[in-house]
Parts: C-alpha cells; sequence; structure tokens
C-alpha cells in the first residue's frame, strides 16, 4: 500500500489530500468506488503517479 511505503499516516493523508479520513479508511478497504478527481488528490497528496498508486490495474486488457 503506497500510504505505508510513503510512512504517511491516514490523517497525514487525509489532510495533504482534502478527502476525510473515514472516506479514506473505506478506500484502503475497497467498499467505496473512488472517482479519477479523489484518485489523483490521493496520488498528488503521497506524491506518486495514479499507475504507482493503482499499480495492479495496468495489467487489465479491455
Amino acid at each position: 500500500m503506497m500510504r505505508v511505503f510513503k510512512e504517511k499516516s491516514q490523517a497525514e493523508l487525509s489532510f495533504d489530500s482534502g478527502l476525510n479520513q473515514s472516506y479514506l479508511s473505506r478506500v484502503e478497504k475497497g467498499s467505496v468506488n473512488v472517482t479519477v478527481v479523489k484518485l489523483c488528490s490521493i496520488a498528488k497528496a503521497l506524491d506518486c503517479t495514479l499507475i504507482e498508486l493503482v499499480p495492479e490495474q495496468n495489467n487489465i486488457n479491455p
């Protein structure tokens, strides 16, 4: 998980991304669908790209 790799707490990521901490928790658990806009906010707060944030999506064939 990128947040742990970057050594950020959920509270820090919440502050840096402008997203609610409980929402981020649900994102990490996979219990909520995330918009691209919110993924971009998370990636920016973690100083990474969307590809780095969700690498398993790179191998999906249409």
